[in-house]
């Protein structure tokens, strides 16, 4: 194998332009963020937006329920008026008829059962009428028994600081802070998605224009390959550097601390993750020429990587599990699990080295079989491509 690092550069530099130029790039590099960002904020404000709840009830317990309650949330002024009830009929008639919109039974004996029932016409009860309803509970409980300090203290129970602890010292965490590794798992996992989208259409385009064939009289198949590894990277972590952009203002105005240490290690395993996909998808993506077949054969490649995503409460709280442990040596999940990991726990060392051994290992693997693959795969044009058929060319001599 003869690299040809002035070719490689060149297709590399034409994969960015001709990848940067398409309106898929533009959609899903800054109207798409832009329309989910719109989305979630809009979203936001739309739950809370709501002037007015009638709440029905029939109180058998003797709660001091008031007439009407001014809850304030996200800035929003919401008022609940609370209207009585003796006929637990009529109440449930009423919720059917739209005159109030929940109806609240609080039985004689909650106290020894903590039974409360609601009635709505929906599945799930307006959380403002619940958080209203808990408050007149702990008063009604507390009434007498404790002075206001307590009281206060009860309603709002801890005001927590975390500090994160290690040999080297301790530093305070935030709610934010703490957010940043999921918020990397999920942009590693929107990477490689992305990825191989444009790969997937890049390389089945150029096959069903000719224009691969063309590409192969100017350079071998090897420094192809790299050439447009090396093109779509540029384009991919482009494609991030703009997301992250998107997402910088928050970090500056709510002063997020980021462990320079974390993000380091962080941007290693992503590096190495990003190269082992996207060697893995560039080899086989070269087997197909339509992208029907593509998708139904590459989709387990990328669905493997959800399960570090699906196991991401488990790798959180107990990240020395087993399960964590496993994911951290399986080089499609291992850039999700170890980072995952390293952000509540500090990892042996030995493990962190045993990882990014087999994260090397793997990519050199991977690279050596795309190149196999994309020499067969460039200039093969078989149509409904079966897995059986990928497989004997991957064992082909």
């Amino acid at each position: 194998m003869k690299l040809d690092v002035k070719k490689i550069l060149t297709i590399g530099k034409r994969e960015v332009f001709s990848n940067i130029k398409r309106k898929q790039f533009l959609i899903a590099t800054i109207i798409g963020p832009l329309i989910i960002i719109a989305l979630a904020i809009i979203g936001s404000f739309m739950m809370f937006d709501i002037k007015e709840i009638k709440v029905g009830y029939v109180d058998e317990f003797g709660l001091d329920i008031p007439n009407k309650v001014v809850e304030n949330n996200f800035g929003k002024n919401t008022t609940l008026y609370f209207i009585k009830y003796v006929d637990i009929e009529k109440g449930k008639e009423d919720v059917l008829n739209k005159s109030i919109d929940a109806l609240i039974i609080i039985p004689k004996d909650y106290l020894d059962s903590g039974k409360i029932i609601i009635y709505s016409t929906t599945k799930s009860p307006n959380p403002i009428i619940t958080d209203a309803l808990n408050k007149f509970l702990l008063k009604k409980l507390l009434k007498g028994k404790v002075d206001n300090k307590t009281y206060n203290r009860v309603i709002n129970p801890m005001n927590l600081e975390i500090y994160s602890i290690s040999k080297k010292g301790f530093e305070k965490e935030t709610f934010l802070s703490q957010l940043l590794p999921i918020g990397f798992v999920f942009l590693l996992y929107m990477a490689i998605s992305s990825l191989s989208g444009i790969i997937v259409s890049s390389i089945i385009e150029e096959k069903q224009n000719r224009i691969m064939e063309l590409l192969l009289c100017y350079a071998s198949a090897e420094n192809l390959m790299f050439g447009k590894i090396l093109g779509i990277s540029a384009v991919g972590l482009l494609q991030i550097g703009i997301w992250l952009l998107f997402a910088l203002p928050i970090v500056l105005v709510y002063a997020v601390k980021i462990s320079l240490s974390l993000t380091i290690f962080a941007l290693v395993y992503f590096i190495l993750g990003y190269l082992f996909y996207s060697s893995l998808l560039c080899g086989f993506s070269s087997l197909f020429s339509h992208p029907k077949d593509a998708s139904q054969l590459m989709s387990p490649i990328i669905i493997i990587q959800l399960l570090p995503i699906m196991f991401m409460n488990t790798i959180m709280v107990n990240p020395n599990h087993y399960m964590a442990k496993i994911l951290s040596y399986i080089p499609f999940t291992a850039p999700y699990a170890v980072v995952l990991r390293a952000s509540v726990t500090q990892l042996p060392l030995t493990e962190v080295a045993l990882s990014t051994a087999i994260m090397l290992v793997s990519i050199v693997i991977s690279f050596v079989l795309s190149i196999k693959l994309f020499k067969i795969g460039v200039l093969l044009y078989e149509e409904n491509l079966t897995l059986k058929r990928v497989i004997k060319i991957i064992f082909k001599k």
